[in-house]
């Protein structure tokens, strides 16, 4: 029996190994989300999580952004250009007043459009040169690109101006368009950049000084262009969509809304799926006809998601929750929206603190996540290496040898039952 107690004390020890050496990473590691689409095969078990690396803490950080193998880091008044398997520093862009830690720049066709406090900078992304800048104002808005033109907003004393700028001539103003009420992040469709502007909708023409103010009906606090329709977050707790005509224009009748209740972030839709967060909870509604099919109430305070299509279709978001010792902890969540129609939720996670904590996805399936401490976090799916292996193998032998073990020892033990035979 001794010996049967000490194989039985070995494979729980070598069980324990196994099975907690993983989750550690999630246990330890620190988050963000936020609102974008991407297909990428991310993490979706918390067992399976992996930390690649992690950056210092900054005082000010920005959002980081990703281009090809490579990211882009915003960190007090520097833009540095890392590699995104093991975070080292390529080369950097430094100007002269720090980043903006709320507003996200842009990325394409080897130019980097970066927010600062007041002022845009042009870099480029191969040698981080810095092409041009020119100072707007404070900027409030991320700033979003379409062909040679950058879209952003700024605030001027009470003025609220959204700017469409030349990033291939010096940053030169082509449009501009000046409110009384706060501006939204732009958002693409088509030919048209879409923000909200107080109670309307505004869809400027691309290469044109035309727009259209589509009336909503309350305060629009942020924008998200799918492929078919426009939905929009309100200051009043609703969810609206609608759908534009080729003008730009609401096409009549489409203008619909949802009560959700609380304060809403950003919204994120893919295959008529729409997910918002909320201080209420966290929903998840069918895009046709703008009705809840699942809500999460569990996830009050839940950030803006993002959807990623390369395990199923899964929506992540966080949500803070209170420990049992008092202390205030987020957790990173990630929604699986399945065949059948069934919406699963799982925990991925435990975070440190995500307090104003942005994230960007790389198409190579690696998170990046900006935290409360201006920390950049690089994580993905944890693979089967070597030692993994090795533990499985130990772990399939050591149960064949104690089903061996018990088998044996059964037997015996019943032949000594057995009466003698003369």
């Amino acid at each position: 029996m001794n010996k049967m107690k000490k194989i039985i004390m070995c494979i729980a020890a070598a069980l324990t190994l196994a099975l907690t050496g993983a989750a550690a990473f999630a246990e330890n590691a620190g988050f963000a989300t936020e609102s974008a689409v991407v297909s990428a095969k991310t993490p979706y078990n918390k067992d399976y999580v992996k930390v690649m690396w992690s950056t210092p803490e900054a005082e000010t950080a920005g959002v980081p952004l990703v281009d090809g193998d490579f990211l882009f880091a915003p960190m007090l008044n520097k833009v540095n250009k890392l590699t995104q398997k093991d975070g080292k520093l390529v080369s950097f862009a430094e100007f002269d007043e720090k980043v903006s830690e709320d507003c996200s720049g842009a990325v394409m066709n080897g130019v980097l459009v970066q927010p600062t406090r007041t002022k845009i900078f042009v870099v480029n992304t191969e040698d981080m040169r810095i092409l041009c800048s020119s100072e707007f104002g404070e900027i409030v808005t991320d700033v979003a690109l379409l062909g040679d033109f950058a879209y952003f907003g700024v605030k001027n004393s009470d003025t609220y101006k959204y700017v469409c700028a030349n990033f291939s001539d010096g940053l030169k103003t082509v449009w501009e368009y000046t409110s009384d009420s706060a501006v939204t992040s732009p958002s693409l469709f088509g030919d048209y950049v879409l923000f909200g502007a107080g109670e309307s909708l505004i869809a400027h023409a691309h290469k044109s000084e035309s727009f259209v103010e589509n009336p909503v009906g309350a305060e629009i606090t942020a924008v998200f262009a799918g492929k078919y329709a426009v939905f929009m977050s309100g200051a009043d707790d609703n969810l609206y969509k609608l759908r534009l005509n080729d003008d730009g224009r609401t096409e009549a009748e489409t203008l619909t809304k949802c009560e959700l209740g609380g304060e809403l972030t950003a919204p994120a839709e893919l295959n008529n799926r729409v997910y918002v967060g909320s201080s209420e909870g966290f929903f998840v509604l069918d895009g046709l006809n703008m009705e809840v099919v699942k809500e999460f109430p569990e996830l009050k305070n839940s950030t803006a998601p993002f959807i990623c299509t390369g395990r199923g279709q899964r929506a992540y978001t966080a949500a803070p929750h209170t420990e049992s010792n008092g202390d205030l902890r987020w957790y990173l969540y990630n929604i699986l929206d399945g065949d059948d129609g069934q919406v699963t939720l799982s925990e991925l996670a435990k975070i440190i603190d995500y307090t104003d904590g942005r994230s960007v996805v790389s198409p190579n399936g690696i998170m990046f996540f900006r935290d409360a401490f201006g920390q950049i976090w690089a994580v993905c799916e944890r693979e089967n290496d070597l030692l993994t292996i090795i533990i499985k193998i130990v772990l399939m032998i050591a149960i064949v040898v104690m089903v061996m073990v018990i088998v044996r020892a059964w037997a015996k033990k019943r032949n000594e039952k057995k009466p003698p035979q003369y």
